[in-house]
């Protein structure tokens, strides 16, 4: 008889149906914001194409008041790896790049 019950009371019903059209909302605004996040992320997808295609060829890298001159060696996860001039392999975090000359 309960079920009933719950099954025929009407504002029961409407509430959770606004609860789930906001869990739906909720989860499109989080997908959109998970998507900002990707596209603000350095290095973005149009320089880690530029990077890639750069692999091999000297690279200038800004770090804060630092320059860093190098021939790009590897692009990893979090980090860009250059052979600088004495041939020593020098490890940049990604957070860390202002700016990079190609």
């Amino acid at each position: 008889m309960r079920v009933l019950q719950f099954l025929l009371n009407a504002p029961i019903r409407r509430r959770i149906r606004t609860l789930q059209a906001k869990l739906e909302l909720l989860a499109n605004r989080v997908e959109q914001l998970e998507l900002t996040l990707e596209a603000s992320g350095f290095p973005d997808i149009e320089t880690r194409e530029k990077l890639y295609m750069s692999m091999g060829k000297p690279l200038t890298v800004l770090v804060g008041d630092s320059v860093i001159q190098g021939t790009l060696f590897s692009i990893l996860n979090e980090s860009l790896e250059l052979r600088d001039d004495s041939g020593q392999l020098v490890m940049i975090p990604l957070p860390r790049i202002t700016a990079i000359r190609f």
